[in-house]
């Protein structure tokens, strides 16, 4: 929640918080990238750590949470891991994602060493790979009575770049009979009361579900579908925000702001009740990249689309050979579209503009 400290513009979604307690207590949550999950992953393990519960007032006071907290609000111990950090593609897969997670929950040990007893970081660092670290934090939280909360961002970046770069066989390896990408998803099944992932594919999940078969996936679910992403709302009220602090011309029409960059960056749904009942989803990344070229040059950029996002977007293609075809992809992103985003086969269809969704 540095956005908040450091007094960012922040497009509260602080609301949704009540919804995922209803929800079962592990959780899959996909959507595409640059969207905002890692902001709202922020959000999520700042409001339910215990060891930042007496900053609650201080972040989340002005937010839509801040007047109607939940009971579970800073009860948690949270281990928090971005799976996108795991290095080094070179043959020893299995070592890097160890020495990941081993550091992941050696900082934790450091965090809440607190909440156990002097010496606890010591003992975590000593042990030797991550299954017996985490057998070791599963005995103290248990004989404890600590909560635990597992967060995972880009739970597939790890296998989405071996299947990419060392191909099917490699990542059939990892992901099923006794794969360690595999075993690891075992182990937190039971361990963890409650656990969030996010991810922009659904194609490892698959391939994990009978190991790990306790997540929830509500990707697809249209109480979900406007919780990442702006809407126009959002949109309207953010470039109204920098026009009236002087950064964007006072002679801006927002109107024609958002007509302009509603066939380019707006028209995600994730949900097929929400075509008709909710408005559709701007791309958080596109829109923030043709707000800041307004706001620096006083005009919209030449190229409507990131390149950045379009380099990252071809870097983290999935691969055309996967079993089932369970991606697909036509058109240019060069060219205004209207997406229908299907989290279930990880594909774009595209449309004109003016003829609203194709569905396959």
């Amino acid at each position: 929640m540095e956005v908040v400290e450091q007094n960012q513009y922040y497009v509260d979604k602080t609301m949704y918080l009540p919804l995922l307690e209803q929800q079962p207590n592990s959780l899959f949550f996909i959507r595409p990238r640059r969207f905002g999950k890692s902001i709202f992953l922020s959000m999520l393990r700042t409001y339910y750590d215990i060891s930042q519960k007496e900053k609650f007032q201080k972040r989340f006071g002005n937010l839509w949470i801040g007047s109607q907290p939940t009971p579970l609000q800073g009860t948690f111990q949270i281990l928090f891991l971005d799976f996108s950090r795991i290095g080094g593609i070179d043959g020893t897969l299995a070592q890097n994602f160890d020495d990941y997670c081993c550091g992941g929950l050696d900082d934790f040990a450091s965090i809440y060493e607190p909440y156990y007893y002097p010496g606890f970081a010591l003992e975590m660092k000593q042990l030797e790979g991550s299954t017996n670290k985490l057998n070791f934090l599963d005995r103290k939280a248990r004989n404890n009575g600590s909560h635990l909360y597992l967060i995972i961002d880009e739970y597939d970046n790890f296998t989405n770049v071996v299947l990419n770069e060392q191909g099917n066989e490699i990542y059939h390896a990892l992901t099923h009979a006794s794969g360690f990408y595999r075993e690891i998803f075992k182990k937190f099944k039971g361990m963890f009361e409650r656990i969030f992932m996010t991810g922009v594919s659904p194609v490892t999940l698959d391939d994990l579900t009978s190991g790990f078969n306790i997540g929830w996936n509500i990707s697809t679910d249209f109480q979900f579908n406007m919780m990442l992403g702006f809407s126009e709302t959002d949109v309207r009220t953010m470039f109204q925000y920098y026009k009236d602090a002087g950064q964007l011309p006072a002679d801006t029409d927002i109107d024609a702001l958002i007509r302009e960059i509603k066939p380019w960056y707006d028209n995600y749904c994730f949900a097929k009740e929400s075509l008709e009942r909710d408005p559709k989803m701007f791309n958080c990344d596109m829109v923030l990249y043709y707000l800041r070229h307004y706001i620096t040059l006083g005009k919209s950029p030449e190229q409507m689309i990131d390149p950045n996002t379009r380099r990252r977007r071809s870097h983290h293609q999935l691969s055309d050979n996967l079993p089932r075809q369970r991606n697909s992809q036509s058109g240019n992103l060069s060219q205004p579209a209207l997406l229908l985003w299907h989290a279930d086969h990880y594909r774009y269809t595209r449309s004109p503009p003016d003829t609203g969704y194709s569905q396959q």
